[in-house]
């Protein structure tokens, strides 16, 4: 199930800066863009002598960090190279004129690592840092920065491909990243779990950064307006993308200042991650979407983190997760398909295809507001035996707990998810929770498999529970079922259960689940069709396959499939 992308050319980037930040690009050939500034080239047989040509390129990190870049200037890496040391980009463009960063010549692309040896100071926190600067477009390079030697003034636990740092008092904006491969990043200090939730939390290892401090009275920042797609990141330590801001101090900001805003998270390839993929911290308005994402919480590497899930929300705002693929995913703890952490408003799962994730399908953690997971498809999840925590995996679950006691998560809605196991283990199911809605979901457990066979727990705290209209068939429990006042029963008459892939739970003609579900209209996605959501709808206008829906009129399906005759989609 390999995602295929196209690259697009430079100087498509920059229109796409002057047009709209975030349009989608279909080009494939590169071209030198034709927006004035100046050329720099960087080559392995180049002199730092030299003025910086093409025919007379300079040759090391240092030099062209030295460079004071303006807008439009382009810097350009020779292709096949290796460029060991510290990059910093030395300047910002504009929004009509970026300052692209790119490769020139044939052969593969060029790699630049922070990666000096201990003859030479230590290993450097990032291959490439961008402090303070911005409308910045990073396109065809990889990006390396294996840390096995400490460094002053670094922390061992840190090391990143690429920093974006924003530790003055503006905003910075305009950041695309296409085409770039992440790969080999780790900190001098492996990981051990043992050490407990501390060492975890402070192991930050990401393969690309964007890192705003913390707003204070003298000093109001955040990060605004980013793209990254197209890109390929693998075995990284601990995370692949990683989105943060520090938050604001007492009476200073908004919640939207106090965060970074409108990044674009798409098409992109995540191997091999000892985390989690995309981890956004105080974001305000995320969408991340079509990406594959593989693996996640790895530990084939025993400096890895060994514990994720392919997205992993904190304090966020206006977050849409859709169209990925959350494959493989492995840990001690969380490594469900997409989980919601800590006290998120407005997260929506939708239309992603989750597989043999180890936690399970649905995590909502403590303090969050409007959750949603609708129209996944859920494929052998929560099949993790813990030692230390008996029901460890869970088909569903959300949690109250936060860092600072309990907050019970307001208004959750599970909903049309196919959720199918097909093979012999047991899950939990266990919700205390505020206003839940689970309704229209396929449970499907055969072949040895039990849905909340470990355990049932369900705490409504004094508010609204509906749970209806529900397909089971196979091992469920009973406990489960019975909160359910509307069960249908009966086997959905998937078209091919052992296909392999996702087209597989499409219904046939005649299932039972066919216009035997209800409508119940919950929360609209905030900006629905405007910004970085233009293309998305308040509320779901197709299944998971492509089919209509329409939960304003007409009865919708149980499960993720909405076809009506047996209709089969492909791709």
């Amino acid at each position: 199930m390999k995602t295929l992308h196209k690259r697009v050319p430079p100087f498509l980037l920059f229109l796409n800066l002057l047009l709209f930040f975030g349009s989608e690009l279909k080009a494939k050939t590169t071209e030198i863009p034709f927006v004035s500034g100046k050329e720099y080239f960087v080559s392995a047989e180049g002199n730092d002598s030299h003025e910086g040509s093409k025919e007379r390129p300079f040759k090391s990190l240092a030099k062209i960090s030295e460079v004071k870049l303006k807008p439009g200037d382009k810097v350009f890496f020779k292709r096949g190279d290796r460029f060991d040391g510290h990059f910093v980009v030395n300047g910002s463009g504009s929004r009509k004129k970026p300052i692209l960063i790119s490769s020139f010549g044939e052969g593969t692309k060029p790699i630049l690592t922070g990666e000096v040896g201990a003859k030479n100071g230590g290993d450097y926190q990032e291959a490439i840092l961008i402090k303070n600067n911005d409308n910045i477009i990073l396109e065809g390079i990889e990006v390396q920065n294996n840390r096995l030697t400490s460094r002053a003034g670094v922390r061992d636990q840190d090391a990143y491909g690429i920093y974006v740092l924003n530790n003055g008092n503006r905003t910075l904006e305009n950041f695309i990243f296409r085409d770039v491969t992440v790969k080999n990043v780790y900190a001098p200090l492996p990981v051990l779990k043992e050490k407990g939730e501390k060492a975890f939390n402070n192991l930050e290892v990401a393969g690309i950064r964007f890192f705003s401090t913390r707003n204070t009275k003298n000093s109001i920042k955040n990060i605004r307006n980013a793209i990254i797609e197209n890109c390929h990141l693998s075995n990284v330590q601990r995370l692949g993308i990683h989105i943060k801001h520090g938050g604001g101090s007492n009476g200073v900001g908004t919640e939207k200042i106090n965060a970074n805003v409108d990044f674009i998270v798409r098409n992109n390839e995540f191997h091999n991650t000892g985390g989690t993929c995309v981890l956004p911290i105080r974001t305000y308005n995320c969408l991340i979407e079509n990406n594959l994402f593989n693996r996640p919480g790895d530990n084939s590497d025993p400096r890895m983190a060994n514990r994720g899930s392919a997205v992993w929300t904190w304090r966020c705002v206006n977050t849409v997760i859709q169209y990925n693929q959350c494959l493989h995913i492995r840990g001690y703890l969380d490594s469900h398909g997409v989980h919601i952490d800590h006290e998120n408003k407005n997260t929506f799962v939708q239309y992603n295809y989750m597989e043999d994730c180890e936690g399970g399908f649905v995590e909502i953690l403590g303090g969050n507001t409007n959750s949603v997971y609708r129209f996944n498809v859920s494929v052998n999840d929560g099949w993790r035996e813990n030692p230390n925590w008996k029901t460890s995996n869970h088909t569903l679950w959300i949690n109250e707990v936060v860092p600072q006691g309990k907050h019970r998560s307001d208004g959750n809605y599970i909903y049309n998810n196919t959720v199918v196991m097909n093979r012999p283990y047991a899950t939990s199911i266990d919700m205390d929770h505020k206003n839940t809605y689970i309704f229209n979901n396929i449970f499907y457990a055969v072949e040895g498999a039990n849905i909340g066979q470990k355990q049932v727990v369900i705490k409504n705290n004094e508010s609204e529970f509906v749970m209806k209209n529900n397909l089971y068939f196979g091992s469920i429990a009973k406990k489960f079922k019975d909160f359910d006042t509307h069960q249908v029963l009966g086997n959905p008459k998937f078209n091919s259960e052992n296909s392999g892939d996702k087209f597989g739970y499409q219904l046939l003609k005649g299932s039972p689940a066919i216009d035997a579900g209800i409508t119940i209209l919950g929360p609209p996605i905030p900006g629905a069709g405007k910004g970085i959501f233009k293309d998305v709808t308040a509320y779901p206008k197709v299944d998971f396959y492509g089919n209509p829906v329409d939960f304003s009129k007409g009865i919708p399906n149980i499960g993720a499939c909405n076809a009506k005759e047996g209709e089969l989609k492909t791709k």
